[in-house]
């Protein structure tokens, strides 16, 4: 059952880094014709990929609260059904750590690391590109001389 959640999220995944890439190439493309337009339009352009970044980082951590109140409600779970004593607590960690609903929420938290991972690397694409547009400007006008 896993599997299928797995792979299922893994697409997801995929999809949304694709449409992220496809939008990114559109909002980083810069040629002599629409210079002027990119660098009046990439403050807005690096707004919009910020609040991206920002809005998966408040994801990520609303599944991680999803997985500690979770956790907190197997561990009630298992002492109203009455844990045997002398079991370690690691082991019971490690035994609510294996449940299905855990491991699916933790494949959806590292999912949302690699996208959080991504937009970070798309922010600082856009921090250079104020410099790459500087540079462009310079080149025409050493080339138009």
């Amino acid at each position: 059952m896993f599997n299928i959640y797995y792979n299922r999220v893994s697409t997801i995944l995929m999809l949304i880094l694709e449409e992220f890439k496809k939008e990114l190439q559109e909002d980083t493309r810069i040629d002599e014709m629409n210079l002027l337009d990119k660098q009046m339009m990439l403050p807005a352009i690096k707004h919009k990929w910020v609040a991206r970044l920002i809005e998966e980082k408040r994801n990520l951590n609303g599944l991680k609260r999803k997985k500690k109140n979770l956790r907190e409600k197997v561990f009630e779970t298992l002492q109203q059904n009455g844990i045997p004593t002398g079991i370690p607590k690691s082991s019971l960690d490690k035994k609510i750590d294996s449940s299905e609903a855990i491991l699916k929420i933790d494949q959806e938290i590292e999912d949302k690391e690699i996208v959080i991972e991504y937009l970070e690397k798309v922010e600082s694409i856009f921090k250079s590109m104020t410099f790459d547009m500087k540079n462009i400007v310079e080149i025409t006008k050493m080339e138009t001389t």
